[in-house]
């Protein structure tokens, strides 16, 4: 008798034991939920504050741009690619974007890039050197504004090494509180498996010639 007392004594224990594990597992699951939703709301009210703001012509352009086909749309010549470049360039600096948007931008641009500036340039390097470049140009109370392009005649190809390359300036106007500032960019291509790649870019001091066109 003794024995079966204390046996059933042990199984009303054990009953009680696993009633107590599975309200605190019920509890961690709602707890985790909780934070769960709470973060995923905290995300959407940031989102739309960055994107609220927005006109109907920035959202298409960054619809446009982050979707952008580079497989079957790649620009063909030096000036297109760095037209498309500056595209990106002028929305980095004169919009706010969420971290999200900003990374998936700089992947899609990054497509523009040659191998050798791919490689010295990793994706999560080159995703915070332009974060603290934008942060910089903010800084200075400036913002992108206008790019000029110069035309087609004006591109400078030449051979190196035996590669193909080509070189350009942009004229990129900045606005600030109380005047205009103006930014002179010198562009660097090389040919690669038959598309213009960007070998690299660089601030130029002086102009060196009229710009076109955008």
């Amino acid at each position: 008798m003794q024995e079966e007392r204390e046996t059933k004594f042990k199984a009303e224990e054990l009953k009680k034991k696993k009633k107590k594990e599975y309200g605190s597992n019920t509890k961690t699951v709602i707890v985790a939920f909780f934070l769960v939703a709470l973060v995923l709301f905290f995300f959407n009210q940031v989102s739309n504050r960055v994107s609220g703001g927005r006109s109907k012509e920035t959202k298409d352009e960054i619809a446009a741009l982050m979707d952008y086909d580079m497989t079957f749309d790649y620009p063909k010549t030096p000036r297109d690619v760095v037209k498309l470049h500056c595209r990106y360039q002028k929305l980095f600096y004169d919009k706010g974007f969420s971290d999200e948007e900003l990374d998936k931008l700089n992947k899609k641009v990054r497509q523009l890039y040659c191998k050798q500036l791919l490689l010295m340039n990793p994706d999560t390097t080159a995703l915070s050197k332009l974060k603290k470049s934008i942060e910089e140009m903010k800084e200075t109370g400036y913002s992108y504004k206008v790019y000029e392009l110069p035309e087609a005649s004006q591109v400078k190809k030449f051979k190196k090494d035996g590669n193909e390359m080509a070189k350009l300036e942009v004229r990129i106007t900045l606005s600030g509180d109380k005047e205009k500032g103006y930014l002179y960019v010198d562009y660097l291509l090389i040919k690669e498996d038959d598309q213009w790649k960007i070998y690299g870019w660089a601030n130029s001091e002086t102009s060196a010639g009229n710009q076109g066109e955008q």
